[in-house]
């Protein structure tokens, strides 16, 4: 019997034949994989997602099918030999997937730069901790019902999980930019605005390339802003050269492209003195913020040390916000290469 999961539901898909709706599910009538019954939520709290996945042992299958007898109550417990199976199962379905972290990019573009840079060589279960903390500490998008005590103490979590990294798996130059780049993002962190649903915003500038000094702009993204329907137009015809390799198309649209750049240059210059002043503002901003410090002289030894002495420090996160979160960061860090 295979049981499989559906956004509402959990469909159990068996070798059962409905003899009639009176008497419900019976057993002694085999057909194969003809019928279905939908369960709701109580057979969701039953079997985890994982469970669901797996093949049910028949045995246990005809337990779960009898449960349905009296008015579809789900009455069912396991015995401590079927909690032995499906806790084997569990193992089994854990070992098979690995749960590599997408690689993410920070929309600054020299923060992103400092940050690639510093991973590079470093291994799988590095990346995917500091992406998952930036993702779920530093640059969360949804905090739920979360204060914004709670938020900022989150950013601090994910800093000191940082520094954990920093000391413990990287060395000189590599570990100083890690943290200068993680640290920055976190910056960016405390300063998203939270509204009322809980939904965070987070105003991260591109600024300028690597090594070009801060009035270097992006005079696309000004144009994109001054003159969007003119933009989106060069920005077709640059696509469709490209699609069609129609070369001088493609040539031709740069130059419609680079009159655009020389008229905002020559008519509308404030526009590039107005950008360049914003990046300064905000960059200046980002460097006097301060990353608040819910958590201090961590022992940072052993990865159970630093765990065991941020659970003793906590006094504004969840207890279940920071089992998971700790169970989580451990989880990347500890298991096997890919």
């Amino acid at each position: 019997m295979r049981v499989t999961l559906q956004t509402n539901s959990v469909t159990l898909n068996q070798s059962m034949n409905v003899a009639s709706q009176e008497k419900g599910i019976n057993g002694s009538s085999i057909t194969e994989n003809k019928d279905a019954v939908t369960i709701g939520q109580e057979a969701r709290d039953l079997f985890d997602e994982q469970l669901q996945l797996k093949e049910v042992p028949e045995e246990i299958a005809q337990k779960i099918a009898s449960t349905f007898e009296n008015g579809g109550k789900l009455h069912y417990v396991e015995s401590e030999e079927e909690l032995a199976i499906r806790a084997k199962k569990q193992a089994e379905f854990d070992e098979a997937i690995h749960h590599n972290v997408g690689t993410l990019i920070i929309p600054h573009i020299q923060t992103n730069s400092k940050l690639q840079d510093s991973l590079e060589g470093a291994s799988q279960q590095v990346r995917d901790a500091t992406f998952t903390t930036i993702s779920k500490n530093f640059l969360l998008r949804d905090v739920g019902d979360m204060t914004e005590e709670q938020r900022q103490a989150m950013i601090s979590l994910g800093l000191e999980k940082a520094r954990y990294i920093a000391d413990n798996y990287l060395e000189g130059q590599q570990a100083k930019d890690y943290m200068d780049a993680m640290t920055t993002i976190a910056k960016f962190g405390v300063n998203g605005v939270k509204d009322e649903s809980g939904k965070v915003t987070y105003a991260i500038e591109k600024g300028p390339l690597n090594s070009a000094p801060d009035d270097n702009v992006n005079m696309g993204d000004i144009i994109k802003e001054a003159y969007p329907d003119e933009w989106e137009a060069n920005r077709a015809k640059r696509l469709a050269a490209i699609e069609s390799k129609d070369y001088d198309a493609l040539i031709a649209a740069f130059k419609e492209y680079d009159n655009l750049v020389k008229h905002v240059f020559t008519n509308q210059n404030h526009l590039v003195q107005d950008k360049i002043s914003d990046y300064g503002e905000w960059k200046k901003m980002i460097e006097n913020t301060t990353i608040p410090n819910h958590f201090s002289n961590l022992d940072k030894t052993s990865l159970s040390n630093f765990i065991e002495n941020i659970k003793t420090a906590n006094t504004a996160l969840s207890n279940d916000f920071l089992t998971n979160d700790l169970k989580q960061f451990q989880k990347f860090l500890t298991r096997d290469s890919i």
